[in-house]
């Protein structure tokens, strides 16, 4: 399901002391932030042990490399076998070719899919909370009165394959399942930070095609395309520093470093598929004939927030029907974070994903 992980990927002795010489003042990085939260809007905002997780990812990403990295969230692989596990479910995977499959969240049952593409920056695997948010969408979309069925893509991770490897991996899935019957306007595509990279390397793909890449040419335009929190600014610019120091799971800095490792032997010619930012102004005519409908969702308190809004308002210039949704007090991938530490409380975004997802299949 997984495959064997490369020489370059494994721990070292060397790379197990530097993790726990990180984790070990987390006592005292955990006690700053519950008092730091106290005097901030955004730190009043969070239920305790929302302070203490989003505090602890961004302490540990900030202080490790990609490989360590990779090794504490692990591969999306992993979080699919502990989730079918633990919820006594009969694993569902199909091949794709390219080292590339689909984890389905469940039976296949329905004509109306969600194709899930995880985030991680291209570097490690799907938040572990990330198939219980999506059964959940599915699950309320339901008892709505509409069956849908969730595929999260298994791509290949940085720097095991360089772009466009993700990209073509992306293409074989929407084609599979196309092949298999659905309708592309029964397809709605979501992803979340780099997942939301990957989205827009799809839909930028259908109007400007990538040399060695199957061209997706569809019937129709697909149903949907949300991203969530999308990284589309990766390289040092102000549109990066102007909203640090609220409490985000990420910084400057460490997004400056995936992004290199990101950007490592790409051609310039890529570079717009990477970071939404990079593409001309002219990039997106065209988009509203690709897809019917696009949700992008931002934190306010996350980084990317200034960055997002600029992608969202070069998109809106080509396409009717795109909405911009802001998570008030919200920091990156803001809806996971929720599921992650059981939160009963789903804030507003999860609830507004739904509806807009589910306005967007056929009754």
């Amino acid at each position: 399901m997984t495959g064997t992980t490369l020489p370059r990927n494994k721990l070292s002795i060397k790379d197990h002391l530097k993790i726990a010489a990180v984790l070990a003042p987390t006592p005292m990085i955990l006690s700053i932030a519950l008092i730091k939260s106290l005097f901030t809007e955004d730190g009043r905002a969070k239920s305790w042990k929302r302070v203490v997780i989003d505090s602890v990812i961004a302490w540990l990403v900030s202080h490790v490399n990609r490989r360590q990295v990779r090794g504490v969230f692990g591969e999306t692989g992993a979080v699919y076998r502990d989730f079918v596990k633990a919820k006594r479910l009969t694993p569902e995977v199909e091949e794709l070719g390219y080292d590339s499959r689909l984890f389905w969240l469940g039976p296949r049952k329905s004509e109306r899919v969600i194709l899930y593409m995880h985030g991680g920056a291209f570097l490690f695997g799907a938040f572990p909370s990330t198939p219980y948010f999506w059964t959940h969408i599915r699950d309320v979309i339901a008892n709505n009165g509409k069956e849908v069925d969730v595929a999260m893509l298994n791509y290949t991770l940085v720097p095991d394959a360089m772009f466009p490897t993700q990209l073509k991996q992306a293409v074989l899935a929407i084609q599979h399942l196309i092949s298999t019957g659905i309708k592309p306007e029964n397809i709605q595509l979501a992803g979340d930070s780099a997942g939301g990279v990957l989205i827009h390397e799809v839909l930028s793909h259908m109007l400007h095609p990538v040399p060695d890449v199957p061209s997706l040419v569809l019937s129709a335009p697909l149903g949907g395309a949300y991203l969530m929190s999308p990284a589309c600014s990766l390289k040092d610019s102000p549109l990066l520093r102007s909203n640090q120091g609220r409490g985000d799971i990420i910084t400057t800095p460490t997004v400056i470093y995936w992004g290199s490792k990101l950007f490592e032997g790409v051609p310039e010619f890529g570079i717009p598929y990477l970071e939404g930012n990079s593409a001309p102004e002219d990039w997106f005519k065209g988009v509203d004939k690709v897809v019917k409908r696009i949700l992008i969702s931002a934190g306010d308190a996350e980084i990317f927030r200034d960055a997002i809004i600029k992608y969202t308002k070069t998109i809106e210039k080509h396409h009717k029907d795109v909405t911009f949704f802001l998570e008030k007090h919200g920091v990156h991938d803001d809806p996971f974070l929720l599921f992650l530490v059981g939160e009963p409380n789903r804030g507003k975004l999860t609830p507004f994903i739904i509806d807009w997802l589910d306005k967007g299949f056929n009754a």
